[in-house]
């Protein structure tokens, strides 16, 4: 999920643009716009960078293993053969 600034910058940005009568609940609706978009991204299953980067090495740890056990799966199959 994206950090807290992050969605307090979104939210502010949103905020601002709103009509003058409307600023005067700001602080109310920037804590649900916050709430919206902290949602929204919940629902759609976004994760961090942090946590991409670790599956991305887990992934590539796993690739480095399976190639091996391939190798070492090819080398039992010659000498079997």
């Amino acid at each position: 999920m994206l950090n807290r600034d992050t969605l307090n910058d979104m939210a502010t940005k949103i905020s601002e643009a709103l009509p003058e009568p409307a600023r005067k609940m700001q602080a109310q609706f920037k804590s649900q716009v916050e709430d919206m978009i902290a949602q929204g991204l919940k629902d759609l299953h976004v994760v961090t960078q942090d946590e991409f980067d670790r599956q991305a090495e887990k992934l590539s740890k796993a690739e480095a293993k399976l190639a091996d056990l391939e190798a070492r799966l090819a080398t039992l199959e010659k000498t079997d053969g």
